[in-house]
Parts: C-alpha cells; structure tokens; sequence
C-alpha cells in the first residue's frame, strides 16, 4: 500500500496551539506504518493558513492523487487540510473520485452516513471557530480606526507610517511633489497625461523607482482623498496630516469629472486596421490617432506614443501615415484574394484535412464542460443540503466555475463555426468562385463592422515600412511601402464566403 501524509502548520498555529511539523509528521508516519504502508510520500505547507486552498504541498498532494500514486492519505486533523467546511467536502470528494482514503489521527471517521454527519459537524465547528475569530479581528479594526488609528498597512505616496506608534507622517520630499501635482493640474491647461509627462521630464522617482510615472498613478494620487487629510478604511474616516488644503483638493475633483464628460462625448474614428497593423521600422503596433497634417486633421496611424508616460515610444522622429489611403490599399488587396480562383482551390484544399482535428478538439471541450457542469452541480448540491453556507470562499468557487463554463461554451462555438467553415470548404471551386463574385459585388457596400470582420478574417497582419514623402496629403502614401500577410489555410476564405452567402 501506498500512503500519503500531509503536514501543514501556518503562523498562528505554531503561536496558539502549539502545532508543529515534526510533531505531525512523526505521528502521521506511524499511523501509515501501522496501517502496512509500503512506501510513504510526505507533502508539507508551512505557514500557509488552512483557509485557502491554493497551497503547493495540498497541490502536489493532489497531483499525486489524480496520477495513482497515493492509496490513502493520513492526516493529522481535519483542520490542517482545511479550515473551510466546503473546502473540505471539495477536496475530499476528489480525493474519493480518485479512489483514495482518508484517515485521521485525532478521530476515527468512518466513510457512512454517520461519518460523514460527524465530520460535517466538526468541521462546521471547526468554522465557526475561525469566522468567530475572523469577526472580532473585524470588529477591533474598526474600533481602532474610529479612535483614529491605522488598523491595516499603510503605504501612501508622500506618508510615513510607523507601525510601532501608529503615527502617520509626511514625507517632506515627496509631499512637494504631491503640491506640485495638484498646482499643475488645478492652475495649468494640463492634463494628467501632461503631470505624468513633467514628472518624467523633472527625474522625479517614484515611491518603488520605478523608471516612469504612469497616468494611472498619476490619476490615483489627484484623486485620494488622503492628501487632503481623510484616510479612509470601510467607511470610516482617519484623519491624518493633510499635503493639500480641502479647496485645492476639491477643484482638482471638479476638473477630472470635467474631464470626463469631455471625454464621454468626444467623437470616435473607427479605424479598420487596429490589432493587427505592425510598424516594420521599430516592430510597435500601430494606433490611429487624430491629428492635423499640413492644416488638415484627419485620421493617421502612427507607431509613436507620445505619452512619455507610456511603455514605448516608436518611432522617433514620429511615424505617421494616412488611414483612408491605407485602409484603402489592404481593402483592394482583400478584393484580389476573393477574385483570385486559384487562391480558393488551394483554400479549399487546405480547409478540408482541419476538420478531423477540429472535430478531436470538439470531444475535448464538450468533456471539460460536462466536469465542469458536474463540479458546479456538487458545490450546489452542498449548499442546497445545508451542508456548507454561501460565504465568499463558495462564491469565488462559483464565480471561477461559471466564468470557465462561459469560457468552454465560447470555444465551443467557435469550433463548431470553424468545423462548418472547414465543411464549406470542401464545396467545388465552381461553387466557391460563384459565392465569391456575390460577396465582391456587396463588399463596397459593407458597413464597417462587416467590412473590418471580412479584413480579421482574410489578413493576418499588416506591415508598414517607409515614410509619406512631404507635400500634398493626397499622395501620402508616396514612400510608404504596404505588406500584407494572408490568413490563407488558417481563418478560410471559404469561411468568410460561406458566412456572407
């Protein structure tokens, strides 16, 4: 026989009730030995509390399990595999799935009714106990902010926290930046993009060094309203030494719900090429922009990020090349390809040998949902019998399970889009030529989500090299060379026809 032990000791444990590793793992070895284990494998988690289940010994442990290297598994108390009775039954119930027993040191269990009722009792106890505690621990934050301490860590740009008097102070050398931040934004035509490019400009460091201030930080700091002396922890307010006055902060509030109104009724551009365009230059994606050219705004894509505050900066000097004209060109390119007799042959050849694979990839998903199914129906059945409560911990094993069903089904349906793709494809070239020059005499007629649909479909990425030569903006695209690469043999031609027919 082969057995398993499992030792796990957190912090608190090793504090309050004198728990220890080799105390466990000395009585667990002779309880394998006694019940005439052979081999005995040892999995461990030290410090790590019992409330989660993301531990690496309680993984391998599992690993072990799925694999049939395990037979039973013993185990000092129901405690040290979880603290959490619908943890418990998860666990519990796989290692039973994968044909594995488990014994228990600190009481005989039995796996019947009567066992399971017992066990079900201990744990709910053993739950009760942790919530019990978790609630006080609670509770003595609150009343601890309300006295105006910091109950939590505290970790705040331009602020000292010493955890040993729980006094919060200002650090002088970034709380000047602080000011600075909030006259920039509140007295200058700049935005937040702009405070973060000045900061760059200026070498200010961050609180972590880290080589750039970023809008996000920026735009969290204008908007916390520590800086004017409120700290905040579940509704109660902790005064603290305040870097801005109370009007300052408050105008800097009104120009960044300004700001977003602005942004919200700001005119949009739809670019056709997003996602999938490539600067051949730096090799950065390219983005549309908005901008004037020779007097003239009009949409552009450019490599360049003009945001100091972002994580690249393309090209320098700046790359820009008109979108009407480019999307243009790939938009004639895509024409050729569904004109092209020869190219749909081949398409179709290619398609039709995918659809075995597709059909292998189909079985796997449709399994993974149906245990998925299974594991979402057991946690309910545990629930609906009473025997774990709806806490966070059965929540987020909810939510996790959902959002992978969702994930499962979404596939699905690809795969069965590309399998009736890959089955379209198998049509006579005839056939394909036909359905063809109906979709070419529509194309020009497309909306943009069909027509952007059709170019994801076709073209696998676009290439640009070269620059628009200076002078009229009508031949931009002098200098300007275009590269595009097709989807042939992997999203289908066919596909895209049989969809449009």
């Amino acid at each position: 026989m082969r057995a398993a032990i499992y030792v796990r000791v957190s912090t608190e444990d090793q504090a309050l009730r004198g728990y220890s590793l080799p105390e466990q793992r000395e009585a667990c070895r002779k309880k394998a030995e006694e019940l005439g284990a052979v081999e005995i494998i040892e999995f461990a988690d030290e410090g790590v509390s019992g409330a989660t289940l993301d531990r690496p010994g309680l993984n391998a442990l599992l690993d072990a399990a799925r694999e049939g290297r395990v037979d039973v598994v013993v185990c000092r108390d129901l405690d040290r595999l979880s603290r959490r009775l619908v943890h418990q039954l998860l666990l519990m119930d796989e290692l039973e799935k994968a044909g594995v027993r488990m014994v228990f040191l600190d009481f005989a269990w039995q796996d019947t009714p009567e066992g399971r009722l017992f066990l079900n009792i201990r744990a709910s106890i053993a739950e009760y106990e942790r919530e019990t505690i978790k609630r006080r621990t609670t509770r003595g934050k609150l009343r601890k902010a309300r006295e105006g301490g910091i109950p939590i860590s505290f970790n705040v740009y331009g602020y000292r926290y010493d955890p040993e008097t729980g006094k919060v102070s200002v650090v002088e050398e970034e709380a000047e930046f602080v000011r600075k931040m909030f006259e920039w934004f509140t007295t200058e035509d700049i935005g937040i993009v702009g405070v973060a490019k000045r900061l760059n400009r200026m070498g200010v460091p961050t609180r972590k060094n880290a080589p750039l201030w970023k809008r996000q930080v920026v735009w969290q700091i204008l908007r916390n309203p520590v800086f004017k002396g409120e700290w905040r922890y579940r509704g109660v307010t902790v005064p603290v030494p305040a870097i801005v006055d109370a009007a300052t902060w408050e105008r800097a509030q009104e120009k960044l719900r300004e700001a977003r109104r602005l942004w919200a009724n700001r005119g949009r551009h739809d670019y056709l090429l997003s996602g999938i365009i490539t600067c051949g230059h730096c090799g950065k994606p390219m983005h549309g922009v908005y901008i004037a050219w020779w007097g003239k705004k009009d949409r552009r894509y450019s490599c360049s990020k003009t945001k100091e505050c972002a994580g690249y900066t393309g090209c320098r000097p700046p790359r820009y090349v008109l979108a009407d004209r480019l999307e243009q060109a790939v938009w004639e390119k895509v024409k050729e390809v569904l004109s092209d007799p020869d190219a749909l042959a081949r398409e179709a050849a290619a398609m039709a040998p995918q659809a075995e694979g597709l059909r292998r990839e189909l079985e796997n998903v449709e399994e993974l949902l149906a245990r998925t199914e299974k594991g979402r129906e057991a946690v309910l059945s545990a629930l609906a019998s009473g025997l774990c409560d709806l806490d966070a911990i059965a929540k987020s094993k909810l939510a996790e399970l959902k959002r992978r069903k969702e994930r499962l089904e979404a596939r699905k349906k690809e795969i069965e889009a590309a399998l009736r793709a890959a089955e379209r494809a198998a049509v006579e070239a005839e056939e394909l030529r036909a359905l063809a020059k109906q979709v070419l005499s529509e194309m020009d007629s497309f909306s943009f989500e069909e027509k952007r649909a059709l170019v994801r479909a076709l073209v696998a990425q676009v290439i640009v090299t070269g620059r628009p030569k200076p002078g009229n903006p009508d031949k931009s695209m002098e200098g300007v060379n275009v590269t595009v690469v097709l989807r042939l043999g992997e999203t289908g031609i066919a596909g895209v026809i049989s969809r449009k027919e």
